[in-house]
C-alpha cells in the first residue's frame, strides 16, 4: 500500500512518470561516457589507456547491467516489482560513488560493473511493471514516452559535459559520474507511492490487494466497477491457465511447449539484439570522438553532440503518437529501413572525408547522424523493450523479460567493446557494416514478429499457444479478452456520441507475421459465463478478432 492515495489518470501519471525517470537515468549512464573518455584528465587518471583499454572501460559496464537484467527472473518474481527496482537503484548509487572516487582503470572498471548491476535490474523491471498497469489500447504509447526520456538524460550528460569543458580539473570528469545518483534516488523514492503490479500481486495470492490497485487504476476505489471486474477476471483466469500449463520456471523458457515460450524468447531477445546490432551504441558511446574524427575542435564535438541530443529526443517523442495507431510492426519496417539509408551515407561521407580529403563532406556526415539518431529515436528505441514486455505470459514475464533485456546488454556489449577497434582500423566501413546489418534485419521482421497493438497481454499470452491451449482457453478462461471488449465497447459509444465530421478513422495494421496465421479469437464463440459484469460485456462483443497464432 502506498503513502497517498493515487487513482485514476493520476496514478496512470505517476507510474509512467516513474518508468520514465528509471530510463531518463538509463539514458543519462548511456549518454555520460562519451564525454568521459575524450577528457585528457581523465585519461590520464586512468594511464593513458588505448583503444582496448577504453573500449572495456565503457563496455563492462553492460556486462554488469546482463548479470543485473539475469538477476531480476528469480528475485524479481520473489521481491515484487517495486522492491526489485529499489535493490537496483541502492546497487547503482553505489557504484556511481565508487566510479567518482576512481584513481585508476581498474577501480573504474569494477565501479561500472557495480552501477551496470543496478541499472540491469531497473531496465529489465521497469519496462516489466508500465506493461502490467497500463491500458491494452495505450500501452505503446506509455512505454513509448518512457522511451523517450532515455534521450532526455543522453542530452542532460552531453549539455552537463559542454557546459564542464571550460571548468579546470578532475571536477570536469568526476561530477558527471555523481550526477547520476541524484536520478537513482528520486527512482527509488517514487517507488513508494506507487502500487505494486496487480497481475504480481494476483499470482502470488494476494487477490484483494489486486482487486484494490485495478479499483485505483479504473475507478473510484470501486471494486464493483464493471471495468476493474473485466480486467481482474482476465488477470485470474491467465494465471490460471499459466498454472494449468505448468509455466513458471526458467527451464519452460527454453522449450517449445503448448505455450511456445521458447519462440517468445527468441522473439524477444532477437529484438534486442536487432537494436543494438543497428549501430546505436556505436553513435551514442563514441559520438564525441566521430566528430572529432571528422576534424572538429572538441568544444564544437562537445556542442554537436548536445545539439545531437535535442535532435534525438524529438525523434523519440514521436511513437507516443505512431505506435498504437500504425502498430509494431510497421514502426520496425520504418526504423531499419531509416537506420540502413542515413548509416551508409555516413560511411560515404566518412570516406570522402578520410580518403578524399574533402571537407565538404563534414556538413551532410554531421546532418546524417543527426537524421540517424532521429529515426532510431522514432522506431527501435521503444519497441525494443516494449515488445519484450507484451509477449510473455505473467508467470513467465520476469524471466522472460530478463532473458531479453540480458541479450540487449550483451549486444551493447560487443559493440561498445569493438567500435573503438573499428574506429581505429575501418575507418568508415564501420558505419557500412551497421547500414548492411540493418538491411539484413528486415528478414525475421518479416517472417516472425506478429502485431500485438491494442490486445491485453492474457489475449497476446493466449495468441502465441497451440490450438490446443487456445481451444482450452475458452472453456477454462473465458474472461480473456473482457477488458480490450469493455474498452471497445466505451470506445463505440464514445464514437457514436460524435458529431460524424468528427471521427476519426483508425490506421489498419497487419495483425500477423508470414509465419503466424491465427484461429484464435479474443471474443470466443461460445457464449461466456454471464454470472459476472465481464460477461456480460463479452456476450455483447461477439465479433471475431484474427491474431497471431505460431503453429
Amino acid at each position: 500500500m502506498s503513502i497517498f492515495t493515487l487513482k485514476g489518470k493520476a496514478l496512470f501519471r505517476a507510474a509512467t512518470l516513474l518508468a520514465a525517470v528509471g530510463f531518463l537515468l538509463f539514458g543519462y549512464d548511456q549518454g555520460v561516457m562519451s564525454g568521459v573518455v575524450a577528457n585528457e584528465l581523465f585519461k590520464k587518471e586512468m594511464g593513458d589507456p588505448d583503444s582496448g583499454l577504453t573500449g572495456t572501460i565503457v563496455a563492462i559496464y553492460e556486462i554488469g547491467c546482463m548479470f543485473g537484467a539475469l538477476s531480476t527472473g528469480t528475485i524479481g518474481d520473489r521481491l515484487g516489482r517495486r522492491k526489485t527496482i529499489r535493490l537496483g537503484c541502492l546497487i547503482l548509487c553505489i557504484g556511481a560513488i565508487i566510479q567518482t572516487a576512481s584513481v585508476n582503470s581498474g577501480m573504474m572498471i569494477v565501479a561500472r560493473i557495480i552501477t551496470g548491476v543496478g541499472n540491469g535490474m531497473n531496465t529489465a523491471t521497469i519496462p516489466v511493471y508500465q506493461a502490467e498497469v497500463s491500458p491494452p489500447k495505450s500501452r505503446g504509447s506509455h512505454v513509448a514516452f518512457e522511451a523517450s526520456l532515455l534521450t532526455v538524460g543522453v542530452a542532460i550528460a552531453y549539455w552537463l559535459e559542454y557546459g564542464l569543458y571550460f571548468v579546470e580539473g578532475q571536477f570536469a570528469w568526476r561530477f558527471p559520474l555523481a550526477f547520476q545518483m541524484v536520478f537513482g534516488i528520486i527512482l527509488g523514492l517514487a517507488t513508494f507511492i506507487l502500487p505494486e503490479s496487480p497481475r504480481w500481486l494476483q499470482a502470488h495470492g494476494y487477490e484483494d490487494e489486486c482487486k484494490e490497485v485495478l479499483s485505483r487504476l479504473w475507478s473510484d476505489c470501486d471494486v464493483n466497477h464493471p471495468r476493474c471486474i473485466a480486467e481482474w477476471e482476465e488477470i485470474r483466469d491467465g494465471i490460471e491457465l499459466e498454472r494449468r500449463e505448468g509455466i513458471s520456471s526458467y527451464k519452460e523458457l527454453f522449450k517449445k511447449g503448448k505455450m511456445n515460450n521458447r519462440y517468445r524468447v527468441l522473439l524477444g531477445m532477437g529484438g534486442q539484439l536487432i537494436q543494438q546490432f543497428g549501430g546505436i551504441n556505436a553513435i551514442s558511446y563514441y559520438l564525441t570522438p566521430i566528430f572529432l574524427n571528422a576534424g572538429m575542435s572538441m568544444e564544437r564535438a562537445l556542442l554537436m553532440s548536445g545539439v545531437d541530443s535535442i535532435v534525438y529526443f524529438i525523434g523519440s517523442v514521436t511513437p507516443i503518437f505512431t505506435i498504437d495507431r500504425l502498430g509494431r510492426r510497421k514502426l520496425m519496417y520504418f526504423g531499419l529501413i531509416g537506420q540502413a539509408v542515413t548509416l551508409l551515407i555516413v560511411g560515404g561521407c566518412q570516406y570522402g572525408f578520410e580518403n578524399l580529403h574533402n571537407d565538404s563532406f563534414v556538413p551532410p556526415l554531421i546532418a546524417f547522424v543527426f537524421l540517424y539518431n532521429f529515426v532510431f529515436g522514432a522506431a527501435w528505441l521503444g519497441l525494443a523493450w516494449l515488445y519484450p514486455s507484451e509477449i510473455f505470459s505473467t508467470g513467465l514475464r520476469a524471466k522472460g523479460n530478463s532473458m531479453s533485456t540480458a541479450a540487449n546488454w550483451l549486444g551493447n556489449f560487443v559493440v561498445a567493446e569493438i567500435t573503438p577497434v573499428l574506429f581505429e582500423y575501418a575507418h568508415y566501413w564501420t558505419f557500412l557494416m551497421f547500414g548492411i546489418l540493418n538491411v539484413l534485419f528486415l528478414i525475421p521482421i518479416y517472417l516472425w514478429y506478429p502485431e500485438t497493438k491494442g490486445k491485453s497481454l492474457e489475449e497476446i499470452e493466449v495468441l502465441f499457444a497451440t490450438e490446443e491451449v487456445q481451444e482450452d482457453a475458452k472453456s477454462i478462461a473465458s474472461h480473456i479478452g473482457s477488458t480490450s471488449q469493455y474498452d471497445e465497447k466505451r470506445d463505440a459509444e464514445s464514437m457514436a456520441q460524435r458529431p460524424r465530421s468528427n471521427r476519426m478513422h483508425s490506421f489498419g495494421s497487419r495483425p500477423a507475421s508470414r509465419r503466424m496465421p491465427s484461429n484464435f479469437s479474443a471474443s470466443q464463440t461460445e457464449k461466456p459465463p454471464t454470472d459476472s459484469a465481464a460477461g456480460q460485456i463479452k456476450q455483447e462483443y461477439l465479433e471475431d478478432k484474427k491474431g497471431p497464432n505460431y503453429k
